[in-house]
């Protein structure tokens, strides 16, 4: 075997392209044709192997060579006896593949399956959730073997999530999902898909398949621990849904599994480091990310947060780094100044009238901490992890930065009930304006973004939440600081918000919104323009009726307290 390597070659392909022994266009054209083709992300990085050859002996290179010579071995086993198994299943009647044939080297097998291609840059990091499937997964589980979909709606359905939806929530790994051929045999993770894809393009079916989803996660309350992507496909459930008292079963599953422990172990300067750890330890770090996204006005699921964020960075040192891990860090570390505040601040802090000198620099302090953190997202991170395919997305950090902005200098307004309670306090009033023009900007971002009021539809479970709080931080707002803002710039924000609304079927909503409005209006005496509305079809409107799941939209009031503090353990 050669031993001279061109230092050039890593820089003449991206990753995907070398580690799938790949002809590769070169950095000149981003994405290459193959990454284009299957919609991968196209990443080349600057070759390090000159320092690790400085450190490790040459026994441990040996080890090392001899290690991934047996892996792609494995690999290159796995994709024969994959391919001998799928002309064998094609040439018999799918009866057969439903019965008693199928041994135990077939759902053996089918652990080490590999993806094969077509979303990863890499098969070898792709390969781990096929890996870690528990329950030895056979055809009998197949969606469309067993009855649950045909072979034409999950086609549709999968490739309608992998366009649409995939990338809608930037914390999830977009790595993580199989080859169609595998996934189709992961009953719960290829469920939860078709139960996404059909509330967006399928909505009849919609609650056919949420009930066989319901099923599917009663059936790990005991039994052995789920894996990796069944605890995957629970987050994307309870994210695209809504459904927050899963997150407490989620986080309870987590640390059965000792996702924690792994987190923790990555912090520890990579010691010990396999791509298994860094596979679990990004799961919990997703999984505090969602914690915080979801629950800065209720309680946190998972207790002293801070001491595992403390070490989500260590995933950009790994050697199993991935995109999503830029991502992971930056929702973390912004989030986590809205976590500082509540655990620093009491409500009795901001009672005070006016406001003592050092609640000011207190919210000052984190209100600058937020603009920091933006600052470093547009000028310091890599754009290559900054960016998305959409023009539309790609300020999409703007909405969680006018939202932290919005909840830090929104605490100003706790315990000002009236105009009167406000008086003349400009500290408070400064404050309070500048949460009102977040909140403006979080609106307006989400009302001029095509995407956004394309897809708010089927996404409104996970980004309505933004939007609710945004509208209701205004509602009360304006009623007590009227005398010293822009109305009918408020106004006109809460009008976009009722159309988002409409247009994502929540009519109830959307009218309770606009009655609100019109409420506000006669008492600042603001000439309201016309609510001349959208185009939304008459069957979103019918459609929106299917969609009884228990979600935070059901049970919010606009008269809840947003911000809230003192209700939860960050540090």
């Amino acid at each position: 075997m050669p031993t001279d390597i061109d230092p050039s070659r890593s820089l003449a392909a991206c990753l995907r392209c070398r580690r799938q022994k790949l002809k590769c266009g070169g950095p000149g054209r981003i994405p290459c044709q193959r990454c284009r083709r299957s919609k991968a992300e196209c990443v080349f990085v600057a070759p390090k192997a000159s320092q690790a050859r400085a450190v490790i002996p040459e026994t441990d290179k040996v080890a090392l060579l001899e290690q991934r010579l047996d892996c792609v071995e494995e690999q290159l086993r796995a994709e024969i006896q994959e391919l001998q198994r799928t002309v064998e299943h094609l040439s018999v009647p799918k009866e057969a593949a439903e019965g008693d044939e199928l041994g135990p080297s077939r759902s053996e097998s089918l652990r080490t399956e590999s993806h094969a291609g077509e979303i990863a840059p890499s098969t070898h990091l792709a390969q781990k959730p096929a890996e870690s499937f528990t329950q030895s997964p056979d055809y009998t589980n197949d969606i469309v073997s067993s009855g649950i979909t045909t072979e034409d709606e999950w086609l549709q359905l999968h490739t309608f999530f992998l366009t649409s939806c995939r990338n809608v929530i930037a914390i999830l790994d977009d790595q993580i999902y199989p080859s169609p051929n595998v996934l189709r045999r992961h009953s719960l993770m290829s469920t939860v898909i078709c139960t996404i894809a059909a509330r967006a393009i399928k909505p009849e079916r919609y609650k056919f398949f949420l009930a066989k989803v319901d099923n599917l996660i009663k059936n790990t309350f005991d039994g052995p621990v789920p894996d990796l992507l069944d605890l995957w496909a629970m987050m994307l459930l309870a994210a695209w849904t809504g459904r927050t008292r899963l997150w407490g079963y989620i986080a309870s599953i987590a640390g059965e599994m000792k996702l924690n422990e792994a987190a923790l172990h990555c912090g520890n300067n990579g010691k010990g480091q396999t791509e298994e750890t860094v596979e679990r330890a990004r799961t919990w770090f997703t999984l505090c990310c969602f914690d915080l996204l979801n629950n800065l006005t209720t309680p946190f699921v998972i207790n002293k947060m801070k001491d595992y964020l403390a070490c989500a960075k260590k995933l950009l040192d790994s050697p199993y780094c991935r995109p999503v891990d830029f991502r992971i860090c930056t929702y973390s570390e912004g989030f986590a100044i809205a976590g500082d505040v509540k655990s620093r601040l009491k409500s009795s802090q901001l009672q005070t009238r006016p406001l003592q000198k050092g609640t000011v620099d207190l919210l000052s302090s984190f209100d600058a901490k937020v603009d920091a953190w933006f600052h470093a997202i547009n000028n310091s991170t890599n754009p290559l992890y900054q960016t998305f395919p959409e023009v539309q997305d790609r300020n999409r950090f703007m909405v969680p930065y006018a939202f932290l902005k919005l909840y830090i200098n929104g605490l100003a307004l706790h315990s000002i009930e009236s105009a009167a309670d406000l008086g003349q306090d400009s500290t408070r009033i400064a404050f309070i304006c500048t949460a009102l023009d977040n909140a403006s900007l979080l609106i307006q971002t989400q009302f001029e973004s095509e995407a956004f009021r394309r897809d708010f539809r089927y996404t409104i479970s996970y980004n309505g939440t933004t939007t609710f709080h945004a509208s209701s931080f205004i509602l009360k707002a304006i009623a007590v600081a009227y005398q010293h803002i822009d109305c009918q710039k408020y106004l006109t924000r809460l009008r976009q918000a009722a159309q988002l609304f409409d247009l994502a079927g929540a009519v109830e909503l959307a009218n309770d919104l606009r009655r609100g409005r019109e409420k506000l209006g006669d008492i600042t005496e603001t000439i309201l323009t016309p609510d001349m509305g959208l185009d939304v079809a008459p069957e979103d409107v019918l459609n929106s009726a299917l969609f009884d799941i228990p979600t935070f939209l059901d049970g919010a009031a606009w008269e809840s307290d947003f911000p809230s503090l003192d209700m939860f353990i960050f540090d």
